[in-house]
């Protein structure tokens, strides 16, 4: 969900992404018990992180700096929805998810950096496991992990996975942290 969301909303939109999909669950933590299991949950977590996260924006659009952007895709919801139901696919979703990766491990970013970020963002380590996977201090990771997101969410721009010239730089990162990956399952 947040591979997918980044793409919409854009990468230095990216901690209001994460706060926004831990916002959807905690929603469905509270609506499911009593309305029940929607039929396709998934969508209907995606759709409840896009509707949180556009009314945020719509909210603080006038004071970002990145207005003229954002109020292309705010100007009207209708034209999301086919992006959207685009991105929904399995093989976008994926798509998205290595796209995200090969962002985190974008070159200005020590390569330990760029790792702990795809291991914390996308496959939902927490700092402790973090720091235990990286043989380190709690407090290392914990410092090192929003430096690292706020040099990311400065770019202003997801990896092209059209244009295969960086992928030989960033690809020991992604391979590294796919091998920690499994190693901590």
């Amino acid at each position: 969900m947040v591979a997918v969301l980044t793409r919409i909303f854009g990468v230095h939109n990216l901690p209001l992404v994460e706060d926004v999909v831990q916002d959807a669950f905690c929603r469905a933590l509270e609506v499911w018990p009593f309305r029940g299991v929607p039929e396709n949950p998934s969508a209907w977590l995606m759709t409840a992180a896009k509707n949180r996260a556009l009314d945020v924006l719509r909210r603080e659009r006038t004071a970002r700096t990145y207005e003229p952007e954002l109020s292309l895709l705010l100007q009207s919801e209708w034209t999301l929805v086919p992006v959207v139901q685009e991105m929904l696919t399995d093989n976008a979703i994926k798509d998205d998810q290595l796209r995200m990766m090969f962002t985190c491990c974008h070159p200005r970013l020590h390569e330990k950096a760029q790792v702990m970020l795809v291991l914390h963002i996308l496959c939902g380590f927490s700092i402790a496991e973090v720091a235990s996977a990286f043989v380190t201090s709690y407090t290392a990771v914990e410092k090192r992990i929003p430096r690292a997101k706020k040099t990311l969410t400065g770019l202003k721009t997801l990896f092209d996975t059209q244009a295969p010239a960086q992928f030989s730089a960033r690809l020991p990162a992604v391979q590294r942290a796919l091998y920690l990956l499994f190693n901590e399952g």
